[in-house]
Order: C-alpha cells, then sequence, then structure tokens
C-alpha cells in the first residue's frame, strides 16, 4: 500500500548502465527490483491482513487495511507496467488507485478507532482527483500530478495518525511507533512537493534510475512491512485487553471479580502502607439476599445485584478499587481515606443503596446492606488483614440487627 512511487511518472526504463567497454553492469539497488519487491510485499501483506480479519472478524479495520494494500498492489504493478501498456492505465489508473488505497487505509483507521466512516466525505479527494485529470493542461504537468497527489495522500496519512493519536481509553503499546512512522511518511510526502515544483525534472532514464527514485522506493518498501506489523501489533495488542478483560470482570455485574479486586487492592494497600498513607477497606453484604432470591426468583436476585454494583460503581471516586468478591458481597479499598471518612463513605454508600428502587415484575424489592470496615491506621498490615477485620465488623453488623455501619478495630464502633 506504497505511494511514494507515484514519483515515477509516467516513465519505462532500461536499469543496466553500459560502461565504457560496453558491459552491463546491475545497480547495487535496481529500481525495478525494488518496484518488483514492493509488489510482492504490499501483496503478501495484504493477504496475511485479510486473513488475520477471518479470524477475528469483530476487528473490521483489518478487512479494511488488508483491501487498501491489494489495491496498492495492482496500483504498483500498473506502474511497473509504463512504456508497455496505455498511459491511461499505468498513470490515470495507477494514480487513481493508490489513492484510493490511502483512503480505503484511512477508513481503516478509523473504524479501529471507533469513528464513523463517512464514505462520500472519504472518497471525495479521489473525485477531486479523476477531476483534475479531466483538464489538460494538468495532466501533462509531470510535476503538478506529482504536487497534488503527494499533498492530498500525505494529508491523508497525517490523518491517520491523528486519528490514533486522539483514540483514548485503550492501552495499545503499537499505537506509539504507528503514529510515529505515520507522521514521518507524511512528511516525506510533503518533502516532495516544493521540490518537484521548484527543481525542473530530469529526462525519462534520469528520474527512473535517479538515487532519489531508489531512495523512495526503498522508504516504500519499508512503509509496507513496518506498517502491516503494526497493524497486526495494535490488533493484537486490542485482543489481549479484551481478553484480560472478560478474564477479569464479573460477567452479571460488570465488576472486577474476586481476582481483579484482591490484585488492584493488594497494590493499593502495599503502596499506602510503603507511604504511611491512610487507606480502608469496606466490605459489603447485601441483607437477606437469599430471601430476596426465594421471593423473586433468581432474576429478582440478578437485579438487586447490577443495582447494587452500579450504586457502588457511582458512589466511588475513580481512584477507589472494588470489586464483587462472593455472591452477594463486595469488597472496597478506599485510598487516601482516614476511618472517620471512610465511615462517611459507607454509611452514604449504605443509605444510597436503602434507596435504590429496585422491581421484578411491577413489585418493589427492598434493599439494605451491611458494611464492615477497618482501615491502616499507619500499621504495617496486608490486604488479608484488612479484610479479615472488615468482615469481623460486617459480622457484628449482621448480628446488631443488619443495615448498619461497623468497625471492629479497638472494639467495635457504629458509624454515627
Amino acid at each position: 500500500m506504497i505511494r511514494m512511487i507515484v514519483a515515477i511518472e509516467g516513465r519505462s526504463h532500461d536499469s543496466r548502465v553500459g560502461d565504457p567497454a560496453g558491459t552491463v553492469s546491475m545497480p547495487p539497488l535496481d529500481p525495478t527490483t525494488l518496484l518488483l519487491a514492493l509488489v510482492v510485499v504490499t501483496f503478501s501483506t495484504g493477504v496475511l491482513l485479510l486473513i488475520s480479519s477471518r479470524q477475528d472478524r469483530s476487528q473490521t479495520s483489518l478487512a479494511l487495511w488488508g483491501v487498501a494494500k491489494l489495491i496498492g498492489a495492482i496500483a504498483l504493478a500498473l506502474i511497473g507496467l509504463r512504456g508497455v501498456a496505455d498511459q491511461s492505465l499505468t498513470v490515470d489508473l495507477a494514480n487513481a488507485l493508490l489513492l484510493l488505497g490511502h483512503l480505503i487505509n484511512f477508513a481503516g483507521v478509523r473504524r479501529f478507532c471507533h469513528r464513523p466512516v463517512s464514505w462520500p466525505w472519504l472518497l471525495a479527494p479521489l473525485v477531486v482527483w479523476l477531476a483534475l485529470c479531466q483538464w489538460p493542461a494538468f495532466h501533462a504537468s509531470v510535476e503538478w500530478r506529482i504536487a497534488v497527489n503527494s499533498a492530498i495522500m500525505g494529508l491523508i496519512t497525517l490523518a491517520g495518525a491523528g486519528t490514533l493519536w486522539k483514540l483514548k481509553g485503550e492501552r495499545l503499546v503499537s499505537r506509539y511507533p504507528a503514529i510515529g512512522w505515520l507522521v514521518i511518511h507524511a512528511l516525506a510526502f510533503f518533502v516532495r512537493v516544493p521540490i518537484v515544483l521548484i527543481i525542473p525534472m530530469p529526462g525519462i532514464n534520469q528520474v527512473t534510475g535517479s538515487p532519489a527514485v531508489t531512495l523512495m522506493l526503498f522508504e516504500a518498501l519499508f512503509h509496507a512491512t513496518i506498517m502491516a506489523f503494526l497493524q497486526l501489533s495494535m490488533a493484537k495488542d486490542r485482543a489481549e485487553n479484551r481478553y484480560r478483560t472478560a478474564a477479569e470482570t464479573d460477567v452479571l455485574t460488570g465488576l472486577p471479580n474476586r481476582r481483579a479486586f484482591f490484585e488492584r487492592a493488594e497494590c493499593g494497600v502495599a503502596h499506602a502502607v510503603s507511604n504511611g498513607r491512610p487507606a480502608a477497606v469496606l466490605v459489603i453484604d447485601i441483607d437477606r439476599f437469599k430471601t430476596i432470591n426465594d421471593t423473586f426468583g433468581h432474576a429478582g436476585g440478578d437485579r438487586v445485584l447490577v443495582a447494587v454494583a452500579e450504586a457502588i460503581r457511582a458512589h466511588l471516586r475513580p481512584s477507589d478499587r472494588f470489586g464483587r468478591v462472593g455472591g452477594e458481597e463486595f469488597g472496597c479499598l478506599l485510598t487516601e481515606t482516614s476511618q472517620a471518612a471512610a465511615f462517611v463513605v459507607a454509611e452514604g454508600l449504605r443509605h444510597r443503596i436503602a434507596n435504590l428502587d429496585i422491581r421484578s415484575d411491577g413489585a418493589p424489592i427492598r434493599v439494605s446492606v451491611s458494611i464492615g470496615v477497618s482501615v491502616i491506621q499507619g500499621r504495617a498490615v496486608t490486604l488479608s488483614q484488612l479484610l479479615d477485620e472488615a468482615d469481623t465488623g460486617l459480622y457484628e453488623a449482621k448480628r446488631s440487627g443488619r443495615d448498619r455501619v461497623i468497625a471492629a478495630e479497638s472494639g467495635f464502633r457504629r458509624a454515627s
């Protein structure tokens, strides 16, 4: 899916250079060989991306990237036929296909970044290019064709880098190298615009056999290889994130599951202990949950669990760790929180849950929770110790009549 070789405007050549003795030698990097390698690599990576898209149908961007590369390979093959086939194929159609491949590649970037694709607007640059080609003065000028095509494809490439940069909320390690390379590739296009407009184009054989063209073909070959690798890497990063999230998420409530909560909370407790910072642990248990299940069925019980989970998520801060640790039990780690503040948070959460409007077949379901609290208070403790202390407070809350907040440290203490 390489566009850099568009500078080879309508020229066929003999890559062999005769020496004074009449012998024929081959340059170390022959442009014809590079172009052939470019076609093969672009086609192969396009097929690879299409195969990958079949294995993961959720990532339609892979299919678009694959199609873009195949179109680019066809365009490159047509360019290789210059001097053999008609100019309408090797210049007009070839450049149009190169531009189309770039546009489809950009559509793949937008799909990858969860952004809509408006095909009429997306294909507008192609319509402009085809319209300009109908203007005889433009079509006859190699310099202006190169300049306009380079400017359009540079802008599209830069827009792709900008779209990837705006992607938030996902940890994709390969995204940043992809952005960096796209910016470099766009700059390569932009540099060509003033060069072809200021410096007169040399003769046919000099253009196609010049070191500048060899360099552009080499850059194009590198681009075809590295971008396919980065595109597959970004898709792989996303798939791994999705599997990791699924493994760490409670299916019913959407909260972190027991394993995820313990991993995150253990790190939070260790950080608080090592830095002498306050923190508190809450253990929240839904009162009489078995009775709710018996009365309203498992569907009613599920509604209660989901509603309580949403209340916990809405009540706590983004910096707090929380998750579902048992059937009807939830755990929370409140960072930078003293015992007094923990009681305020826990009591507010208890009040929020008590006022939830949950219904099953029109019948209201009354819900309350009991909450046990434990705090670090400058102690060298572990998450397991804090949970044991909070559990003790929770059991006392249950024994004392439920629907209350109690801490177990230094004797039982109820939130007031």
